[in-house]
């Protein structure tokens, strides 16, 4: 029995989640997920066993413990040190690549890590600019990483490596703007060390056996469920870490509770049961019948970005919106895309995004500095894409 109007209920729930998303975001998710529900009179406990009794989300669960732990582990090691030092290349490519090599281990405060190599690459340089450079590129392998995009794969329907072949455009792009507004005017200059490839590709090897083995296995096995594939692959790169970087057995259970990876497979539930409930809701119905624009339904997917500091929650929105909306069960790969890529700008530039909030910690800086440097490429980037669907809806 519904104690308010869902939409009234869900306009509540989420202003709440809003609120409280730059703390603990499986609990608040989970939290704003059953107050919805029993708001809303949707039935939660059912709801809550559908979620626990899906395979897929089961299994993408279970993945994503192995995660963070990979990216500790490549921490603790040194090899992601060795690997950016070995590569050898100029002062502009290193201020790109290190801190988007870094990107590629999810793990908690991950800016801290790349915030130090950016500054001394560059010391001379005005500290929100460094800041701006640190955030825009540490997150730019979120476009296209697989192990960045499983869980939106899984809310989208899609498979994970349309996903990852329909971002190489916009990660392409964020790249040139990037380069044009933070890096195109340093002056040039190349540090004497030693360049050792075959080290590079070594220490690259423990990131990349897992999105390999996990494609390959796609190509060659159908099967119901491929993260089964997925998982086999991550459990194999925990191991060849600890291996490459000489480390004992028991620092993979030190580091499982130093990253509290308990968190992450517990905000996999959160987010389902609460696209669950939604799902299950009249929201997406009477929002759906609005017959909203699509160029707006962008800029409230940036908003969403903005005001959560997240992706995927406002990806498990703006979905059912739109496959409601036009009545279809899979939203097209281009208007994903734009929508995926709407979201990832306003998550890029909000203040209570933990990466861009560590970088000016380390550099001292302020939030109103950055946006000097970081507002107007996230805009021009923002009307690019507004530009780009304008066109091709002219076609």
């Amino acid at each position: 029995m519904e104690i308010l109007p869902p939409i009234f209920s869900f306009l509540i729930v989420l202003t709440l989640v809003l609120v409280f998303s730059k703390y603990e975001l499986y609990l608040t998710l989970m939290i704003g997920a059953i107050s919805f529900g029993i708001l809303a009179g949707i039935d939660v406990f059912d709801s809550l066993i559908t979620t626990l009794l899906d395979p897929a989300i089961i299994l993408l669960a279970i993945a994503v413990l192995f995660i963070p732990i990979l990216g500790g582990l490549m921490d603790e090691s040194g090899l992601m040190v060795e690997l950016v030092d070995k590569m050898d290349v100029s002062k502009k490519v290193s201020l790109m690549i290190s801190p988007a090599l870094y990107g590629l281990l999810p793990v908690a405060g991950g800016a801290l890590m790349s915030a130090p190599i950016v500054d001394s690459i560059a010391p001379d340089m005005n500290a929100s600019r460094k800041v701006a450079i640190n955030v825009w590129y540490r997150h730019i392998f979120i476009l296209i990483y697989p192990l960045s995009l499983l869980a939106i794969s899984e809310i989208a329907n899609i498979n994970l490596y349309l996903i990852v072949i329909a971002m190489l455009i916009p990660f392409i792009l964020l790249i040139i703007i990037g380069y044009v507004f933070f890096i195109r005017s340093i002056e040039e200059e190349r540090a004497a060390r030693e360049r050792d490839i075959k080290k590079v590709i070594t220490n690259l090897v423990p990131i990349l056996i897992a999105p390999l083995f996990d494609i390959i296995s796609r190509i060659f096995f159908n099967i119901a469920y491929p993260e089964i594939f997925l998982i086999i692959g991550l459990y194999t790169s925990v191991f060849v870490c600890v291996k490459m970087g000489a480390l004992p057995i028991k620092a993979i259970a030190t580091i499982s509770k130093k990253m509290k990876i308990w968190r992450f497979p517990l905000l996999i539930v959160a987010m389902f049961l609460f696209l669950e409930i939604f799902t299950r809701s009249s929201v997406p119905d009477t929002i759906g019948n609005l017959k909203l624009p699509f160029i707006l339904l962008l800029c409230i997917a940036f908003f969403l970005g903005f005001a959560t500091g997240r992706i995927q929650l406002p990806l498990s929105i703006m979905i059912p919106i739109y496959t409601i909306q036009n009545s279809i069960l899979v939203i097209p790969l281009l208007d994903f895309s734009f929508l995926y890529l709407a979201i990832f700008l306003g998550y890029l530039i909000t203040p209570i995004h933990p990466c861009l909030v560590y970088s000016l910690n380390y550099f001292n800086d302020t939030y109103k500095n950055l946006l000097k440097h970081m507002l107007l490429p996230t805009f021009v980037s923002l009307g690019v894409l507004l530009g780009i669907y304008a066109f091709i809806s002219l076609l």
